[in-house]
């Protein structure tokens, strides 16, 4: 059991650490890249990347619905290849998040403002986020910052924040356990106000590498959608 904190919800939860670490990443907010440009365009130079970490926030804060492609590849000390998985997330603000794997098996897993669900072929689990400060600060870290909520960050991570030119990156390290046993830190890299790449650092060394791809950030979802993706139900 991981110290400081009782009860077999956050047991499972550590169990299933890589899996949700990466859930908590993927809200990412990204430029679209499937548009193809006109005949006649000249190549357009990035857009400078945010100033600090405040204008990153910012920036985040503005989306309100994202879909996007994923690759994952979680790299195990034990194994010779990395693990691969891919699939699409769906971002709902104010934290609402749903990922789905489509290879190599598929599986859902869905955060709400109150609440993770986990839906494979054994079923479904659901585990509440209301019961402990702790496991609610883990599981929805990353969605905090892309709803730009710095100050609740800063209460459970330190954050570094670095630019240059049109790249930037962006680290959180947990502060205390019983974080610090959960992960060594979240580094995402973008360009622009685009984020293209997430790593994940755990305390083993094993590390999750995500890459987002065509993403749409100006994804709005139906009130069926809705409620397939999100489980929100009509007022």
């Amino acid at each position: 059991m991981i110290a400081g904190l009782g009860g077999s919800a956050l047991e499972r939860c550590s169990v299933r650490s890589g899996m949700l670490v990466v859930v908590l990443l993927l809200p990412a907010l990204a430029a679209p890249q499937d548009a193809p440009a006109p005949a006649a365009a000249q190549p357009v130079a990035p857009a400078a990347a945010p100033a600090d970490a405040a204008a990153l926030f910012a920036a985040f804060a503005k989306v309100e619905g994202l879909e996007a492609r994923f690759r994952e590849e979680k790299k195990l000390a034990l194994l010779a290849a990395p693990l691969l998985s891919q699939g699409r997330i769906y971002y709902l603000r104010p934290g609402y998040l749903a990922r789905v794997v489509e290879q190599p098996e598929p599986a859902t897993l869905t955060i709400t403002p109150s609440e993770l669900r986990m839906t494979g072929r054994d079923g479904v689990e659901t585990i509440a986020l209301d019961q402990n400060d702790d496991l609610r600060a883990f599981v929805t870290s990353l969605v905090r910052v892309f709803s730009g909520d710095q100050a609740a960050l800063e209460a459970s991570y330190e954050l570094s924040y670095t630019a240059q030119g049109s790249s930037w990156d962006l680290t959180l390290t947990p502060r205390r356990p019983p974080l610090t046993e959960m992960m060594r830190g979240l580094d995402l890299h973008g360009t622009g106000v685009a984020l293209d790449r997430i790593v994940v650092r755990e305390p083993n060394g094993d590390t999750t590498v995500t890459t987002v791809e065509k993403a749409d950030p100006a994804r709005r979802f139906s009130a069926e959608e809705k409620a397939a993706l999100f489980g929100i139900r009509p007022q």
